[in-house]
This record gives structure tokens, C-alpha cells and sequence, in this order.
């Protein structure tokens, strides 16, 4: 039997958060879609706490990571536009769902996920006054769009919603997004 590793308890996670919520989330459930033992999962996390830790870390540097370096990376102001109106597109819409209801239950969930929240909203807002240099309250601003954002992921529970085209395109008018 080949050893499960940690990233692999991880993945199994956003799995089963994703796709069960987080009621679905139990040692039990866990370890019996891995085919491990509670032993195997107690080599890698100490308690709940740990997991629930290492889960909201491994999904911070998923989530935040890649952008940021794309956004560092990008040479022109349409190539970062571009990143802009596509980042919500690459988040996983029901994952991201799920760990917000995740932290309206876990406390130390809900800790990271402001954090997140919170440096999500931060680097918008140094995006915005890099692509508009005279907004008065870039953060403001980008705390609204944030903020839409996580809502239309509340409200359009399926990414095949056939409004979502047209909300896009209302979005990126209003923010300026193209």
C-alpha cells in the first residue's frame, strides 16, 4: 500500500469540500475515500485544527500565488486588464463557495478566509492605482468589485448559469474592466 501523502489528504479535501460541503468533511469520510486509515491522516495532522489549517493555507497559495506572480509579470495595462476580468473565471466558483460556508461553521476558517479576503482586496487595489492613477479610494473601489464578485458566487450556484455572460460583460462596463 503506497503511503498517502500530505497534498494528497489536501486535494481529497477540496474534493470532498467541493463537491459535499462541509458537513462532509469528517475523518471518516476522509479516510474512507483515501482507502487509509485515521492513523495515516494523524502522520501528517495532529488535530482538526492543523487540518483545517493546512487546508485554508494550501488553498491561500492555490488561490493568491499564481496571480499575483501573472500580475507582476504582465508588461502592458491591456495585459493586466486582461488578468483582471479573467481571475474570477479561474477561481473555482463552487470551491470558493464552500469554504465560505466552511468558515461560517470552523472559527479558525473564518480567520483565514478574512485574510485572504482581505489581501485579495488589497492587491486589487494596488491594480486599480496602477491602471487608474487618479482613483480617489482605489481601495473603496476595489472592495465593491471584491465584493460583487464573492456575492455572484453566492447567488449563481452553478458555472453554467446562462446569465453569467451577460453579468460579466455589465461587470467589466462598470469597473472599467473593458
Amino acid at each position: 500500500m503506497s503511503r498517502f501523502e500530505k497534498s494528497e489528504w489536501l486535494k481529497l479535501a477540496q474534493d470532498v469540500l467541493k463537491s459535499d460541503g462541509p458537513a462532509a468533511l469528517t475523518l471518516e469520510r476522509l479516510t474512507a475515500a483515501a482507502g487509509k486509515t485515521r492513523g495515516s491522516f494523524y502522520h501528517h495532522f495532529n488535530s482538526r485544527d492543523e487540518f483545517l489549517r493546512a487546508l485554508m493555507l494550501d488553498w491561500q497559495a492555490a488561490s493568491l500565488t499564481s496571480l499575483s506572480s501573472r500580475l507582476q509579470t504582465a508588461k502592458t495595462q491591456k495585459a493586466r486588464l486582461s488578468i483582471l476580468r479573467d481571475v474570477a473565471i479561474e477561481w473555482d466558483s463552487a470551491l470558493e463557495r464552500q469554504i465560505r460556508y466552511l468558515a461560517a461553521q470552523e472559527p479558525l476558517v473564518a480567520q483565514h478566509l478574512a485574510e485572504i479576503d482581505e489581501h485579495r482586496i488589497q492587491g486589487l487595489a494596488s491594480m486599480i492605482r496602477l491602471l487608474r492613477p487618479n482613483t480617489k479610494d482605489a481601495y473603496a473601489l476595489a472592495f465593491v468589485q471584491y465584493a460583487a464578485l464573492v456575492g455572484g458566487q453566492m447567488l449563481l450556484a452553478s458555472e453554467d448559469d446562462p446569465r453569467i455572460p451577460a453579468i460579466r460583460k455589465a461587470g467589466n462596463r462598470l469597473f472599467g474592466l473593458g
